[in-house]
């Protein structure tokens, strides 16, 4: 819970100093969540593999999204930290967040 507060003010944090224009916080964020933890996944598979491929591709969606919205590489790397640390960590957690990402994430899932 520490940490989920610490990962959402940080992006919030970090969004103050976006660009002046009118920016969906929560959708950019989503991509942000989606595009790190697609790719920590596609990390554990073979690369010729098709859900590599997949997955790849759906992280590099999601994290073009993410900066058309004003997304940074600060904004995944911390997003990425965290989810590793979870994934180290928490198996619980690792497999709910990985639920999540399978319903918001992936089309059609």
């Amino acid at each position: 819970m520490k940490k989920t507060f610490l990962v959402s003010m940080s992006l919030a944090v970090l969004s103050l100093n976006a660009w002046a224009q009118d920016i969906d916080y929560d959708k950019r964020n989503l991509h942000i969540f989606c595009a790190s933890h697609l790719a920590l996944l596609s990390g554990s598979l073979t690369e010729k593999d098709d859900g590599y491929k997949a997955l790849v591709f759906m992280s590099d969606t999601h994290g073009d999204e993410a900066r058309k919205l004003g997304a940074t590489d600060e904004h995944f790397a911390e997003v990425s930290r965290y989810l590793k640390t979870v994934r180290n960590n928490s198996k619980g957690k690792w497999d709910r967040l990985t639920s999540r990402s399978r319903d918001v994430c992936l089309p059609g899932s």
